[in-house]
């Protein structure tokens, strides 16, 4: 083995570099902090060849003096920490004091710096390459503020250079940090050009929603919730999207703790558990979402780059969002809109426009095809069946949200149950037994009987079950379900859960276990037992390694998709105004499919060619 010997300053810079500056985005991002921790007002970003020929950033901060400029590319030298409790109270952005060092050793740089409060027109500049640094030189500056400026990123470290990616790939990263950068900044001023192209340009005190649009798209913007919670020494602020505006990915959650961009378990959990249930598994809500506390309750010095902290009471934290989140969803309308002429919301966007123009071409035949207002079809058969395609109409009350503590079962039940303000004359409709078309005042909801039926099941079971065991049903001849050892062995170790779910089995062989008792509500819909303790299997070796009450939820949802109406199911005109009156605000399944759409009569009339 070498003897062990001291790495030269310049050595030990371009390691810390290669910690600190990853990308040309990593540059922006410690240059932009900067910025902000010296009280900027403007901040201009200017880049060429997605930043890996030129990176300027240009401020109208504090400023420095001729001394601190001279400090400034020293290893560790900054003005934001002087002992160790300080790093326990953290309040800027930046305190390190490794960037311009770091930045410096990998690049040419030049600094051109004022005092905000000088009274003369003369700044001062630092050029800094490789291991030279030169002298502070006085320079004419009409402005107070900083201007940084880094060329030929990686010049003298070819092996880091040769991984950068094109210039398009590097200028997403920045345009994607100064989205984190300007987000809890809506007071400062951004501006961003490439190659001479204004890209951005973000005026200053804006409110959150309005920065939001303008980096994140209008529509995603404007259908934003609002959260604002401050209690136990955390306030939490922010925007969440409704449900039928979430995304494929992740890359649409900002979480920000005191002002700084984090990456943390703790909060996108909490995120994802708020959204359980309302949107599919394989889709992400969007979310803006700051939290303030204390900075002595967390840690921000765990990652070179400050993007990781670490929170000292994270379960706390996390039952407080969460318990915020569920407010704000629990309290809005997080119905979807039918829109027919905008495409699906995905992150790669595009449209299939014939099957948009064949969805308004059915609907406008459907609704051409509908007898008027008043006039009823007569029944076929025992439970009015119709023709494939064809509808039953049933004049009904205003279908409100009645709650599920009353049940009504009938229509005359159902006017009893809503208050007569509430009662119009409108209509409820099934289609191609499957869907419930009714009319509002403001147009019309499409409603999938399947998934409103699940969702209302779902909710009336997790009552249930809050409050103790569900009702259990003992079967006259026990059924026998063939298993692998696996899945009998998944059935024992969890025997006392399924308990209070009303479900009994036992062992009954090599390969097969006997059902004694299913859950009331299944024996209720004919669901074969084997079939639902597959797919309770299913569900439990899918969700091995979840919490108690994701794990509960998980089999309710699986217990309320066996034991609802199924689409193609015909229902009477009872059953369809019992189902209308039990829905509560939920606007999805348990497994996030929206339950109900909305057509206003503005994209009617524009359908029938009547605006």
């Amino acid at each position: 083995m070498p003897d062990i010997h001291v790495l030269s300053k310049h050595l030990v810079n371009k390691i810390a570099a290669g910690e600190v500056v990853e990308r040309p985005a990593s540059v922006v991002k410690e240059l932009v902090e900067n910025a902000l921790d010296a009280g900027a007002s403007a901040i201009d970003i200017v880049v060429e060849d997605g930043g890996r020929r030129l990176i300027s950033v240009r401020d109208n901060g504090s400023g420095m003096s001729e001394r601190d400029l001279a400090l400034a590319f020293a290893p560790h030298a900054t003005s934001k920490i002087i002992e160790d409790a300080d790093l326990f109270n953290i309040r800027t952005m930046g305190f390190r004091g490794e960037a311009l060092a770091s930045i410096s050793a990998v690049s040419h740089v030049q600094a051109v710096t004022r005092r905000r409060d000088s009274a003369e027109q003369v700044g001062y500049e630092i050029r800094a390459e490789g291991e030279t640094i030169s002298p502070v030189r006085p320079t004419p500056a009409s402005t107070g503020g900083t201007t940084i400026t880094i060329r030929d990123l990686f010049f003298n470290t070819p092996g880091r250079r040769k991984f950068m990616r094109t210039a398009n790939t590097e200028f997403g990263h920045i345009v994607a940090q100064l989205v984190r950068l300007s987000l809890p900044n809506c007071n400062v001023a951004f501006s961003l050009t490439h190659n001479g192209k204004a890209v951005h340009s973000l005026g200053a005190n804006q409110s959150l929603r309005q920065r939001a649009g303008e980096l994140l798209g209008e529509e995603l913007s404007q259908s934003f919730l609002e959260l604002d919670r401050d209690e136990r020494g955390v306030k939490i602020t922010g925007l969440i999207s409704p449900p039928h505006q979430s995304r494929t990915s992740t890359r649409w959650q900002y979480f920000f703790v005191n002002g700084r961009y984090v990456r943390d378990r703790t909060l996108s959990h909490a995120l994802r558990e708020a959204y359980r249930g309302l949107i599919e598994p394989a889709r992400a809500p969007a979310a803006i979402l700051f939290l303030e506390v204390d900075p002595s309750e967390i840690d921000v010095n765990v990652h070179p780059t400050k993007i990781e902290i670490r929170f000292s009471n994270g379960q706390t934290i996390h039952s407080q969002l969460l318990a915020v989140l569920r407010e704000t969803l629990n309290n809005a309308d997080v119905t979807a809109a039918l829109d027919i002429d905008r495409a699906e919301v995905s992150d790669s966007g595009g449209a299939d426009a014939g099957r948009r123009e064949g969805l308004k071409q059915a609907l406008a035949d459907f609704f051409k095809s509908t007898p008027p207002t008043g006039q009823t079809e007569a029944p076929v058969g025992r439970m009015g069946q119709y023709a494939a395609g064809d509808f039953r109409r049933t004049p009904a009350a205003s279908y409100g949200y009645a709650g599920t503590q009353t049940l009504p079962q009938t229509t005359t039940q159902v006017a009893e149950v809503l208050p007569a303000p509430d009662r119009l004359p409108i209509h409820a409709l099934q289609v191609h037994n499957s869907y419930i078309v009714t009319t509002t005042e403001t147009g019309l909801e499409i409603i999938d009987q399947h998934a409103l039926h699940e969702r209302i099941i779902f909710d009336e079971l997790k009552t249930r079950i809050s409050s103790g065991h569900l009702a259990s049903q003992r079967l006259l001849i026990p059924e026998t379900v063939e298993l692998a050892q696996a899945d009998k062995t998944i059935l024992s170790e969890r025997a006392d859960m399924l308990e209070r779910f009303g479900l009994e089995v036992t062992d009954f062989g090599p390969g097969s276990v006997a059902v004694h008792a299913l859950p009331s509500l299944l024996v209720e819909r004919n669901v074969p037992a084997a079939e639902f303790v597959r797919d309770l299997l299913e569900t439990l070796a899918e969700n091995a390694s979840a919490g108690g009450d994701e794990l509960l939820d998980k089999i309710l949802a699986t217990m309320a998709c066996k034991a609802a109406i199924k689409a193609g199911e015909n229902l009477t005109p009872e059953e369809i105004d019992s189902l209308l009156a039990r829905r509560t605000k939920s606007a999805s399944c348990p497994h996030g499919r929206p339950t109900t759409l909305t057509l206003t009569l503005a994209e009617l009339e524009k359908q029938f060619k009547r605006t």
